[in-house]
């Protein structure tokens, strides 16, 4: 009995533990092209297959990541030029400077003590002043004949400054672009 209670209590700290991801969740905003029937589309090319400039390792992981997401949602990638619709991304980083205003904070306390009034503490504010590095994901997609952008989407996240994003955020990131662009086309 003692053993399958602790069988059972290492189990639940072990789910515990693995749901305390330490992985950023990344936040999407997309849009599509109004008239433009995104169901239509089942082929794809990359618009820009060779990359210059930047990490050419995170784009080679990105674009790989892209394939196999778009492949387990029934896209089919063709030669350059031959498919439906045209994609490309769009890597970035920015370093911004986040404020968080507490506020004034006044804890209860009872009445006692010199300097407390009607139980009252001192207000005080507390500003938090953090610096932090964002990167985003951009994924473009035009129509192959016209050339005209039908969907556009972005997934942006808290990276560390000097470190590359990792494959679990690079996932997160273009499994979730994907969705909404499978969503957007009633798939």
């Amino acid at each position: 009995m003692i053993a399958k209670s602790r069988t059972m209590l290492l189990a639940l700290a072990c789910a515990m533990l693995a749901a305390c991801s330490t992985t950023p969740r990344p936040q999407f905003s997309s849009e599509a092209a109004p008239g433009i029937v995104l169901a239509d589309y089942k082929t794809y090319s990359w618009a820009f297959p060779r990359r210059g400039g930047g990490n050419p390792f995170i784009y080679e992981r990105v674009q790989q990541a892209m394939d196999a997401s778009l492949a387990a949602a029934g896209y089919t990638l063709v030669a350059e030029g031959q498919g439906d619709m045209e994609l490309a991304f769009t890597l970035g980083a920015r370093d911004r400077v986040d404020v968080t205003d507490w506020g004034p904070v006044g804890a209860y306390y009872p009445a006692y003590g010199r300097g407390y009034r009607y139980g009252w503490a001192y207000q005080y504010n507390q500003v938090d002043v953090r610096n932090v590095t964002e990167g985003s994901l951009a994924l473009d997609v035009f129509d192959a004949k016209t050339d005209r952008p039908i969907w556009h989407g972005i997934a942006a996240a808290r990276i560390g400054s000097r470190d590359a994003p990792g494959d679990a955020l690079i996932r997160s990131a273009v499994d979730g672009l994907v969705e909404r662009f499978v969503a957007a086309g009633g798939r």
